[in-house]
């Protein structure tokens, strides 16, 4: 794992990331896996709940929350799996 900066084309600024390694990476999306499923049970509660028209506010805004969650684990893992 390594911290790199790159500066920005045309400013003064730098483009800070963080780098990680191909086997760092392979475990990332493994630890990923357990979280991912526990997300995605969650979205499809809430998503029967959605389409059954009686869900209320709190459980709309935690539906899209769920959606954006499994979103970001799901590419993640995709990005992973083709670096194998």
């Amino acid at each position: 794992m390594k911290w790199i900066k790159e500066p920005i084309p045309g400013t003064c600024y730098c483009d800070t990331m963080l780098a990680l390694e191909k086997s760092e990476v392979k475990l990332l999306a493994k630890i990923l896996k357990k979280p991912l499923n526990e997300w995605q049970k969650r979205m499809d509660r809430l998503n029967d709940v959605h389409e059954s028209g009686e869900a209320t506010v709190r459980q709309e805004n935690a539906r899209m929350y769920a959606e954006e969650k499994v979103s970001l684990m799901k590419q993640i893992v995709s990005e992973t799996e083709c670096l194998k």
